[in-house]
């Protein structure tokens, strides 16, 4: 991880897979509860799942960023 090009390729395809992976939970979990749910259960879901993106999106960034450094 010599340049932070490398660095933003990599957190660019860990970034997209993440998001497929959980927007489709998300969704799958919508769907499975199979109920009318209000408009604001589903967004608190949506919102609870992008959360968690974000979260691991900065943890692969800095340990990428961490193992530049060494």
């Amino acid at each position: 991880m010599a340049a932070v090009s490398d660095r933003l390729l990599v957190l660019l395809i860990a970034a997209t897979g993440l998001l497929v992976l959980f927007v489709g939970w998300e969704l799958a979990l919508v769907e499975a509860i199979e109920v009318n749910l209000a408009g604001w259960v589903e967004a608190v879901l949506f919102f609870v799942a992008f959360a968690v993106f974000v979260v691991l999106v900065f943890g692969v960034w800095a340990t990428l960023k961490r193992i530049d450094q060494e």
